[in-house]
């Protein structure tokens, strides 16, 4: 089977197991995002900013584990484009953790300026407040840089896609891996403009405020996706799904909140992709199984749940109509014993998986160096890989 016919195979193994149809064996998606850098052996600071050393982890990573695809091929945060720019207040990195430090780009008070004119906010306030306020000032040379290693980082992509079709590796949906996933209202708020904190007082303070953005995000940003959704013409067999979602902002909204600020317009994007039959994958931060009330009525075959701290059996039982991609614990990966692994991605398969609905996978984005044992995740690798239900 050449490069071209594995990747095929493999869409159709993921999109029959996300339809809830019959697999000869299970997929195996890998969560895999640094965890790869420091078992190849490089620590954070070689990797994120020299574009060979992260290729070679990511080669290193796939000529070891037998896995179907991967989250991140070596293309998520790298700093080499912002640093030329002068960042450094948000993101860091170093030998062992990458991160973003906590950030708003906005107020409770100033979220009406933002609404009324964004371009101009993120001019006057958002960009002096990242680069300092003579960042306009700065030296040609600075930006002939930036612009330099951005077109670095651009090849450094397209390349990385180019070794993923080598291997036969598939996309995970048409809006990954640069844009991520669709994003809410509430997402936007909670993980840029507002934060945590501020919106979670501006949901019991200033409730009004937030549907007015929210109608204001439904209009700009939500309607031409509904549109390019009512236009499509069914499933899209060149990625394992059509698109994806990421929901983390439920993790602070009891369910009064929830009604009032998220459902109904996840429920219009999911009625959207649902009229179409399309396949959409929710990777869900924290646990959603308190919520799964809200998706018992979804036809199978369109929702898929990346779950994170979900106990997988438990939500299977909830919600016997929505395919389950995760299962497989850090906890376990990374204290466990091979057999331990192997024997319970073995109930994963069998429990969840022989009448389809279910995708092997790593609950969280294996990220730190004790996030698992090399040798743990070889065994469970091989064993997904070979094991026929």
């Amino acid at each position: 089977m050449n490069s071209k016919e594995l990747k095929a195979s493999r869409v159709k193994l993921f999109r029959d197991a996300a339809n809830f149809r019959k697999t000869e064996r299970i997929p195996h998606f890998a969560n895999v995002v640094t965890w790869k850098v420091f078992d190849a052996g490089h620590t954070l600071d070689e990797a994120m900013t020299d574009f060979d050393v992260m290729e070679k982890c990511v080669l290193h990573f796939l000529d070891k584990y037998p896995v179907d695809g991967i989250l991140d091929v070596g293309i998520r945060n790298q700093f080499n484009v912002t640093e030329a720019f002068g960042e450094g207040s948000y993101y860091y990195y170093d030998k062992e953790v990458v991160g973003i430090h906590d950030h708003a780009h906005c107020t409770v008070d100033t979220l009406q300026e933002y609404m009324d004119d964004p371009t101009k906010y993120a001019w006057e306030k958002i960009l002096p407040k990242k680069y300092g306020e003579s960042w306009e000032q700065k030296d040609k040379a600075v930006w002939k840089k930036t612009f330099s290693e951005y077109m670095k980082y651009t090849k450094f992509i397209l390349h990385m896609n180019s070794v993923m079709g080598k291997y036969g590796l598939p996309g995970l949906s048409p809006n990954n891996p640069m844009k991520g996933a669709v994003v809410p209202a509430v997402e936007e708020l909670m993980s840029n403009l507002l934060g945590i904190q501020q919106l979670s007082v501006a949901m019991r303070r200033s409730p009004d405020l937030l549907d007015a953005f929210i109608q204001r995000w439904e209009k700009e940003r939500m309607e031409p996706i509904y549109e390019k959704i009512r236009a499509s013409k069914g499933q899209d067999y060149k990625y394992c799904f059509d698109s994806s979602i990421l929901m983390l902002a439920h993790t602070v909204m009891n369910k009064k909140q929830f009604e009032r600020f998220y459902w109904p317009y996840l429920k219009k994007l999911l009625d959207e992709y649902a009229a179409k039959g399309l396949s959409i994958r929710i990777f869900t931060e924290g646990s959603i199984l308190r919520f799964a009330e809200y998706f018992k009525d979804y036809p199978k075959g369109l929702l898929t749940f990346h779950l994170e701290q979900d106990d997988p059996f438990e939500f299977r039982e909830a919600l016997p109509n929505v395919a389950i991609m995760g299962g497989m614990t850090t906890d376990l990966l990374s204290n466990g014993t091979p057999e331990e692994c192997v024997a319970y991605a073995k109930r994963l398969c069998d429990e969840l998986g022989r009448e389809g609905g279910f995708i092997y996978s790593e609950n969280k984005m294996l990220s730190y160096r004790n996030d698992a044992k090399a040798e743990n995740m070889l065994a469970v690798s091989k064993f997904v890989n070979d094991y026929r239900l």
